[in-house]
């Protein structure tokens, strides 16, 4: 539910007449927008069942471009900082971490193959405080996987922070300070083989997203792995339930926004599709509670 498959297949191939064709980073955000909002447009003229029309309309009332304090630049850092260390503490609790590193291990195995053996390079992308990334690299050093994990965020103080702090616990894990919207000018030739993204891609407007996805892949990675919540009527209520938890109110505020601003699959799909129209997409969900996003761009097919 949320999910509305079968009606986004429907609004989906009522836009398959259109072309998705780009030639700068400005033309494929604006263009990345315009597709979802025409999607969302087509999903809501195409519902016909009294059911398909209630959650379209649910659907409508749900999305929100309220921002999360997260995002706001005049919220508090210290209050940013402490929301971020209840996350932190949210997914040491759930378990997030090790389910993290076990759904990316196909794509680890695939660049430490393609590179004959050698470590897979990964690079985290919206990083922020740092704590997936120095997680996963704890994990995958204990568990004995050969991997290179880097994060990377544009703002320096998270870079800073997160470096100084795995520096002190001697986590192998690097930070640096990247523009994911500049990739292909930041980032050597095939200096990374896998960009992910996790619990971030809500922060993100389609366009936004599109860029990323681009970005990578002309900065010669192997592939992109995207993961969030899954947009659901359960998700909706049980995470900000969850999150109430902590009493704090800007951390249960956010959990709310962020559970309306998730992108559904068959929307994650679409963008992929227009950054990397030669890549081959895959979205599915994991448990019920997870969308995964992948795009492989050695390979030519969308699922």
């Amino acid at each position: 539910m949320l999910q509305l498959v079968e009606l986004n297949r429907r609004a989906r191939a009522a836009l398959s007449h259109e072309s998705f064709g780009y030639q700068s980073m400005d033309e494929l955000d604006a263009l990345a927008d315009a597709a979802i909002r025409r999607l969302r447009e087509q999903r809501a003229r195409l519902a016909s069942s009294s059911i398909e029309r209630a959650l379209s309309r649910l659907e409508r009332r749900i999305d929100t471009t309220t921002l999360e304090y997260l995002d706001r630049p005049e919220h508090p850092a210290t209050s940013k900082l402490r929301q971020v260390r209840w996350l932190h503490a949210q997914n040491v609790l759930l378990g997030s971490y090790r389910r993290y590193l076990r759904l990316l291990g196909p794509s680890i195995a695939m660049a430490i193959e393609a590179r004959a053996g050698a470590p897979a390079r990964l690079l985290e992308l919206a990083c922020g405080s740092g704590e997936l990334t120095s997680a996963l690299a704890r994990l995958a050093r204990d568990q004995e996987i050969a991997v290179e994990i880097t994060g990377s965020d544009i703002v320096e103080a998270y870079v800073h922070d997160a470096s100084v702090r795995a520096r002190r616990a001697n986590v192998p894990a690097r930070f640096r300070r990247l523009n994911a919207f500049e990739l292909s000018r930041e980032l050597g030739p095939g200096e990374i083989d896998v960009a992910f993204m996790v619990q971030s891609l809500h922060h993100f407007t389609p366009g936004q997203l599109a860029r990323m996805i681009a970005q990578v892949g002309a900065a010669g990675a192997r592939r992109f792995v995207g993961m969030d919540g899954r947009r659901s009527l359960f998700m909706l209520g049980a995470l900000p339930t969850l999150c109430a938890l902590s009493l704090d109110p800007y951390f249960t505020h956010d959990a709310w926004i962020s559970m309306r601003r998730l992108h559904a699959e068959a929307e994650l799909a679409l963008i992929a599709a227009i950054a990397a129209p030669h890549a081959r997409v895959t979205v599915r969900s994991e448990s019920g509670v997870l969308s995964i996003l992948e795009v492989d761009y050695a390979r030519t097919e969308v699922a």
